[in-house]
């Protein structure tokens, strides 16, 4: 059995030891770390000093995609469309514009420009 299914089917063993550990009581040896899964964001109990995910999550890789996810929705601030100057937020992370009425109306302007030079 590897670890991580140990620990996935001792999770009310791990988080014995872990309360004996914090009221000083417990073994130094074998120490149990309390983490919140970054994925599903349930508390995880595990041995290993660089775990950040669950067992199901590390192994589904749900985990590493709803990390992404938070990500991408982070960088999709309310930015000013360069048309109209309107604060809209993006459907998408390098939107610019905040309809297609304003894309094509800016494209128009471009190329208007061009072809006067």
């Amino acid at each position: 059995m590897a670890r991580a299914e140990y620990e996935y089917e001792n999770q009310e063993e791990l988080k014995y030891i872990w309360y004996l550990q914090i009221s000083g009581r417990g073994d130094e040896y074998a120490p149990v770390r309390r983490i919140i899964c970054k994925g599903c964001e349930r508390v995880y109990f595990t041995q290993v000093h660089c775990v950040k995910f669950c067992y199901e999550c590390r192994f589904d890789n749900i985990g590493i995609k709803h990390v992404r996810r938070k990500n991408r929705l982070a960088k999709r601030e309310n930015t000013v469309c360069k048309s109209c100057g309107n604060t809209f937020t993006p459907q998408r992370v390098g939107a610019v514009y905040c309809s297609n009425a304003c894309r094509q109306k800016a494209y128009r302007e471009r190329v208007t420009d061009s072809v006067s030079r």
